[in-house]
């Protein structure tokens, strides 16, 4: 009974502590019967628990299309799905057992199915986009191409071999209209070698011819200062610089009407000598003549050379940028800010290539700064741009050049002024009359060639500019020098002649195991044979009647160490031949080291000053240039300055002669209102 009471209590894991417990109290009760129990199997346990699911371990895959629906049959009641992301693909039970699966985008989601006895099935939901339709299209587009398209998630893959590049950015933009963002296609595609090249080089000139003509006559008469029997006289339109009087100081008898001038005197003022100036002391009479005929021509030459792609825009700009303030509001208070516009020789282009003949797009543009029509605002002179611009496409094959012409610009400023009455008169009336004439004549001519580059072009172009002299002088020849000294002086092998003999070593056997090729065994083998005084015996000599200590009587050599002694020597002799060689050419090695290190030294000092010679020569051509650019500048702006003043001047001799004429007819019209009257 314990037994199944404590069966009756395990019901799952939540229930832990209270089987704990009840374990505990049959076995303090009943130890034999706790013994005797057999613990439960982990399967037995697993599916004593209710609520545990069993889950199939088969995975299906589910394909479907992005904006296309398909039916899941599970096959049994369905009680639960689960979607790993709802952005790529939604479920919908649309029966016990049947499921409607949506693709929103292309993606890979797993899908968990539970029914109703706990078994979960899985699903892998792939959702890919459609590329039968893009795949047909680009067969239909480009029918000589070899190009295949597939599909990586969300990216489009296009592969193959196309003809050309422009062909290549064409099948991106159609396939770009199969994804959300044209980043998502990604191009394998390459581009055959046999193709021509796809770049333009774009050669422009653009030449602006300027002509101006000024006429100006004119005449004035004058007294001197002192006049003509106590008079003053002087006649003039305003329209050039006439004489004037200045300082003048006289003094009269009395005080009475018409006495006579005692005393007077007075000086000239002239600003403009450059014209015929007549003055006769004698009669106190002078005139001065304005004829002037002026002619002017400007030329101007750029040379532009651009290289682009097929399809892609190039633009060039020789010019500048001028400031112009923008006002700003923000509450109650304006700020000022400055932003710049550009002016100057502009030009802009896109190349499309087909075949051996270029589709151009092209838009020159020449602008120069209009201070005639400048506007002041707030201190601030702000120029007129003087523009001339056009735009045109055309087809013209490679090397053709084309030409853009009339632009013209056509000016004539004629102002004629006169003395009233005086100047009505025939003949006469001539010198009382002045004229001034002005015409300008600009013409713009820009002449463009497009060329197609090839795929082994070196360069732009082959006509590089040459030097008049060579940067450095010529180097002399070759000549022969004494190789330097040695590093070292080789030293003597220890078996020379003049070397300290060895100290003496006992008499010693060698062993018949010794071998002859290591010479210091061979040195020591004779050192060991040789001792320090030694008394050779011949055999038929007679003996010696005198007792000789045994320590200083020898034995006679026997042959076989001749035999040794004699390859001893043989071997310590090629050992100091060898020595010697080995040293002759560690010398030479250590030569031939040291002169190839003096001619890489040399060499690389030489181009050190080739280096360093060039970029002064070429620091000296910028600044030359530099120089060169801000004399013409400062020539432009004088001639500008120059302009400008000619321009006030006349402007304010308009005036003037406008209120003359004014005062003029005021004083005409009070005339005839008094004569009236």
């Amino acid at each position: 009974m314990g037994m199944n009471r404590q069966r009756s209590q395990v019901h799952g894991v939540g229930r832990a502590v209270k089987a704990g417990i009840v374990m505990l109290i049959i076995a303090v009760l009943s130890p034999a019967m706790l013994h005797a129990q057999a613990p439960l199997p982990m399967t037995a346990m697993v599916a004593a628990k209710p609520d545990a699911a069993t889950v199939d371990p088969e995975t299906r895959a589910v394909r479907l299309l992005v904006g296309r629906s398909t039916l899941v049959d599970v096959g049994t009641s369905i009680a639960r799905v689960s979607l790993t992301s709802a952005e790529v693909a939604d479920a919908l039970v649309t029966a016990p057992n049947q499921l409607l699966i949506n693709g929103k985008i292309p993606g890979t989601i797993s899908m968990f199915v539970w029914d109703r006895g706990g078994e979960i099935r899985r699903y892998e939901v792939i959702v890919q986009r459609d590329l039968a339709r893009l795949a047909e299209q680009v067969k239909q587009l480009f029918p000589g191409e070899s190009i295949e398209v597939q599909s990586n998630g969300r990216n489009v893959i296009l592969s193959g071999r196309v003809s050309s590049k422009d062909v290549a950015d064409k099948l991106v933009n159609v396939a770009a209209g199969y994804v959300e963002k044209k980043d998502e296609v990604v191009t394998l595609l390459q581009v055959l070698e046999g193709t021509a090249s796809n770049q333009v080089l774009l050669r422009v000139r653009f030449a602006e011819v300027s002509r101006s003509a000024v006429t100006e006559l004119g005449a004035s008469f004058f007294t001197s200062p002192t006049g003509v029997k106590n008079t003053l006289v002087r006649t003039t339109t305003q329209q050039f610089p006439a004489p004037g009087f200045n300082d003048l100081v006289y003094s009269k008898a009395n005080g009475n009407f018409g006495s006579d001038v005692t005393s007077a005197s007075g000086k000239f003022t002239f600003s403009d000598f450059l014209n015929f100036f007549l003055f006769s002391e004698k009669f106190d009479l002078g005139m001065m003549i304005k004829a002037l005929q002026v002619r002017g021509l400007f030329q101007s030459l750029a040379e532009p050379n651009l290289v682009a792609e097929s399809g892609k825009e190039a633009s060039f700009l020789a010019g500048g940028e001028f400031p112009i303030p923008i006002a700003q509001g923000s509450g109650g208070a304006v700020s000022i800010s400055v932003q710049f516009k550009e002016f100057g020789v502009r030009l802009s282009f896109t190349p499309v290539v087909t075949g051996d003949r270029v589709h151009l797009k092209v838009r020159p543009e020449v602008s120069t700064l209009d201070f005639n029509n400048a506007v002041v605002l707030n201190g601030f002179r702000i120029p007129a741009l003087s523009t001339r611009r056009t735009e045109t496409e055309l087809e013209l094959q490679d090397g053709q050049t084309f030409a853009i012409a009339g632009l013209l610009n056509n000016s004539m400023n004629s102002t004629w002024q006169k003395v009233p009455g005086i100047g009505d008169i025939p003949i006469l009336g001539q010198l009382f009359r002045s004229k001034a004439a002005q015409k300008d004549r600009t013409e713009l001519v820009v002449i463009i060639t497009p060329q197609i580059l090839a795929r082994s072009s070196v360069g732009v172009t082959a006509d590089l500019p040459r030097l008049s002299e060579p940067f450095l002088p010529a180097l002399p020849g070759k000549t022969s020098i004494e190789p330097p000294p040695p590093p070292f002086q080789p030293t003597r092998s220890p078996g020379a002649a003049n070397a300290t003999p060895p100290a003496p070593v006992p008499a010693t056997r060698m062993a018949p195991t010794t071998t002859a090729s290591d010479p210091a065994a061979a040195a020591a083998a004779v050192s060991a044979l040789t001792p320090t005084k030694r008394t050779v015996v011949h055999a038929d000599a007679a003996p010696q009647p005198k007792e000789v200590p045994a320590s200083n009587v020898t034995r006679p050599l026997k042959a076989e160490e001749k035999k040794e002694l004699e390859r001893a020597h043989k071997q310590e002799e090629l050992a100091k031949a060898a020595e010697g060689k080995r040293m002759m050419r560690q010398v030479e090695v250590d030569r031939r080291n040291q002169k190839v290190e003096q001619e890489r030294q040399a060499k690389l000092a030489d181009a050190d000053r080739r280096t360093q010679k060039a970029d002064q020569e070429r620091q000296a051509k910028l600044a030359r240039e530099q120089a060169k650019r801000d004399a013409e500048a400062a020539r432009r702006a004088a001639e500008q300055a120059k302009r400008q003043a000619e321009i006030n001047k006349k402007q304010q001799r308009q005036i003037a002669e406008a209120e003359e004429r004014l005062k003029a007819a005021q004083l005409g019209y009070q005339a005839e209102l008094s004569k009236k009257r």
